[in-house]
């Protein structure tokens, strides 16, 4: 394949939802870095995020995808907008499977109307590892293998009709660039308090910074094994501004080597594995959700048993993409700025401790810009 034409970057106008979050924030540091040659940066989020950088450097229209009303401010944020970069996604409250669907795929239906409607050249699309079919066993996948999701998931089943809806809208429109990049999980530690009450929920995320070290370094993980990899937001941002630079078609999958088991898992983290069996995890965490002690549904434990590890050799090839964060690298420093509490100035990133702001976490609420 011929390589694809660069400098696309300069003089452009590009419009970012979920712009506030953990991807977002690592975008927006690469778009609006001087020398970066872009026009202009648009974000959309839920709330106004602090006039420090980089949102700073971004016209911001404040809107909520999951509402109707979203249609009159969607007019104005992709009016002369020359790409698009799709990365608003609620991930809670998980309790609300309808209100989730309501906001990532009919979000996403809402979004690429609109673009079509403005005559948007470019759509970028995140879309993620959970996207695709399980069964792949311990080897890697490339963008060819089935995107039909994990049907005990909400996150891999809103994933995937996500993808659809813009195939559909955007695939085979005449002058629209369509890319789908699809990352593993999505860490830095500017995002660790973010993430940890996502998932974890404020209570239990508060109690977890308490556990005595020996106790920590304890970790139950399900037999059969995990298949986890990582990658740092700032590669994933660099992987798309590489999209963006080069006006790139197609899907593209992004992660960092080294693919963990539950082994090599605890090994990175300095941990002790105690083996316990899949279902015995998945009951525990079922029982934990219904009795409203954390905020996560258990189809994310089955997208970490069951979805595929991800062969980037596509992006490396036509992006020519690398990570420059090692996996294990990232996830040790993940892990010690969770423990310490840590963040970033923002509604979504605020460190544990910081001021009450609407998280996402209450299960009343629907959140602001996804975490992965």
């Amino acid at each position: 394949m011929a390589e694809l034409t660069r400098d696309h970057l300069k003089g452009l106008r590009v419009a970012v939802t979920g712009a506030s979050g953990n991807l977002g924030t690592a975008l927006l540091r690469r778009l609006t870095a001087p020398g970066s040659g872009v026009a202009e940066v648009r974000g959309m989020a839920r709330r106004q995020p602090p006039s420090t950088a980089p949102y700073d450097g971004v016209t911001w229209h404040l809107a909520d995808l999951g509402e109707t009303r979203s249609e009159h401010e969607l007019t104005r944020f992709l009016d002369g907008a020359d790409a698009v970069v799709h990365l608003a996604w609620a991930l809670q409250p998980g309790r609300q499977p309808e209100r989730l669907h309501r906001v990532n795929v009919e979000g996403t239906r809402r979004l690429a109307r609109a673009a079509a409607g403005a005559g948007v050249r470019h759509f970028v699309f995140a879309s993620s590892v959970g996207a695709y079919a399980a069964g792949a066993g311990d080897r890697q996948v490339a963008e060819d293998w089935p995107v039909t999701g994990i049907p005990s998931a909400q996150y891999s089943r809103d994933k995937s009709q996500a993808e659809l809806v813009v195939r559909e809208l955007l695939g085979s429109r005449e002058g629209t660039t369509l890319t789908v990049v699809r990352p593993t999980l999505v860490l830095q530690p500017e995002a660790s308090s973010e993430i940890g009450r996502y998932f974890l929920g404020p209570l239990l995320f508060g109690a977890a910074r308490l556990v005595p070290a020996p106790v920590a370094r304890v970790l139950p993980l399900p037999l059969p094994s995990l298949r986890v990899q990582v990658v740092h937001a700032d590669d994933v941002a660099a992987a798309m501004v590489a999209v963006l630079d080069r006006r790139a078609p197609g899907p593209f999958n992004i992660a960092a080597e080294p693919t963990f088991d539950a082994g090599s898992l605890a090994r990175s983290l300095g941990t002790v594995r105690v083996p316990v069996p899949a279902v015995a995890v998945r009951a525990a965490l079922s029982a934990a959700f219904h009795a409203r002690l954390v905020p996560t549904e258990p189809g994310w434990l089955d997208i970490g048993l069951q979805a595929p590890a991800l062969d980037t050799g596509r992006a490396r090839r036509l992006l020519d993409w690398t990570p420059a964060h090692a996996g294990d690298d990232v996830l040790r420093q993940f892990v010690a700025a969770l423990a310490r509490g840590e963040g970033a100035p923002g509604p979504l990133m605020e460190p544990a401790g910081g001021p009450a702001r609407d998280t996402g976490n209450d299960p009343a609420n629907v959140p602001g810009p996804r975490a992965d």
